[in-house]
């Protein structure tokens, strides 16, 4: 060792150490073989496992058969035919007469005359609702 003017004496560096020996290559080889082999059997598992939950049913029966199940769902050609449709029945039942029930004596009526009738009998009371059942 030598000294420094401190007076304390300097230490040398060690020369640099390797290891004395590589990865083998047989273990490399062994690490990477595991590994396919691995990924081999996960993906024969999970083909495994979707095949055994997948039922093997027939396809379900509709009012149209089982072949419109297999075509997917009906869909409307022309949705403001159909909208219009709707609302004149709507319209129809809400401003036309008509049964309700014909046995209990229910009908509609439109709701003009509804709140004709209410404002000029007014709102019935607890015990007239009672009496008219």
């Amino acid at each position: 060792m030598t000294a420094s003017l401190t007076g304390k004496p300097r230490r040398r560096k060690a020369p640099p150490q390797f290891e004395p020996s590589d990865v083998s290559p047989r273990l490399v080889l062994l690490v990477t073989l595991g590994l396919f082999l691995g990924m081999g059997l996960s993906v024969l598992l999970a083909f495994g496992v979707l095949r055994w939950i997948t039922p093997n049913a027939a396809p379900p029966q509709t009012k149209f058969g089982s072949r419109q199940a297999e075509l997917g769902p009906r869909l409307e050609v022309s949705p403001s035919v159909n909208r219009e449709l709707l609302q004149r029945q709507a319209e129809q039942r809400l401003q036309g007469y008509g049964w309700i029930d014909r046995q209990a004596g229910t009908v509609h009526i439109p709701i003009d005359r509804a709140m004709a009738i209410l404002a000029a009998r007014g709102w019935p009371d607890q015990d007239e609702r009672e009496e008219a059942r």
